[in-house]
């Protein structure tokens, strides 16, 4: 029985005996499972920034397609040759007020990060961060775990922290420090390793996060790697002609048409 005879199926054997795709709002979108346009050609100058070697902010508002931009970019970046690219989910953070506590999550998540990687030289860092010197200094385990990370591997590597607006306050702070002093010592004669990129994603902008930072007692600096308005970047709404290939994608398997009207 064909997709479309399925619709119209009486037994719920005939219409689920082959998972059939759907329109999917609760969490990064799987083509073969979620009606799904291609993520990349929503959102330019991503390439530009990395060729910069330049720290930025990735901003949108919730369920607008931020993680299956990432997920899409990562695999990009990945197959691509030149760098390597790892997604770390931060959401895991949430509600944690302990600075040294949220530095021991945040290495955490990219263990976990490095773990689920697609590419082999970074699974195989997945458990390299456990050890004890890493968890001696919690104020700075953040920074030598990228800078370690990155002198593991023969290529440079681009991050990308997913879901970052879940860190707050005493956290954040040492979290955005951390990035800092990377950042500086990147270009230090000593030429510490750090990634060649690193980006913020989540729904506030760039001018959010520094807002959270105002007050002198909880200061980054003034260099910090994130305080230029260009390096903050925001996924377009849908045009109706992509909404329009969307619903198509619906029809084509199903046979349900779209009246004009719904679509606009």
């Amino acid at each position: 029985m064909d997709r479309r005879a399925r619709v119209n199926a009486k037994n719920p054997r005939d219409y689920f005996g082959e998972a059939m795709r759907f329109f999917n709002t609760t969490g990064p979108c799987v083509p073969t499972e979620h009606y799904a346009l291609p993520s990349l050609p929503r959102l330019g100058g991503v390439d530009e920034l990395i060729d910069k070697k330049l720290f930025f902010v990735l901003h949108a508002p919730r369920q607008s397609g931020k993680t299956t931009y990432l997920n899409a970019l990562t695999r990009a970046i990945n197959s691509g040759g030149q760098f390597f690219a790892l997604n770390c989910s931060l959401s895991s953070l949430r509600g944690i007020h302990d600075a040294n506590e949220a530095m021991e999550e945040v290495v955490d998540q990219i263990s976990v990060a490095l773990k689920y990687s697609e590419v082999d030289p970074l699974k195989k860092l997945a458990f390299a961060f456990d050890s004890e010197p890493y968890m001696a200094k919690a104020g700075l385990k953040v920074r030598r775990v990228l800078s370690d990370l990155c002198q593991a591997l023969d290529r440079e590597l681009v991050v990308f922290f997913d879901e970052a607006d879940c860190l707050h306050d005493a956290p954040l702070i040492r979290f955005l420090t951390q990035i800092r002093d990377g950042y500086l010592y990147r270009h230090s004669p000593s030429g510490d390793r750090f990634p060649r990129s690193i980006a913020l994603v989540g729904m506030r902008d760039i001018r959010d996060y520094m807002s959270r930072v105002r007050p002198d007692e909880m200061s980054i600096g003034a260099a910090s790697p994130f305080n230029v308005k260009k390096e903050s970047l925001t996924l377009a709404n849908f045009t109706k002609e992509e909404i329009s290939a969307l619903y198509g994608q619906h029809t084509a398997e199903t046979g349900q048409a779209f009246a004009p009207a719904a679509i606009d």
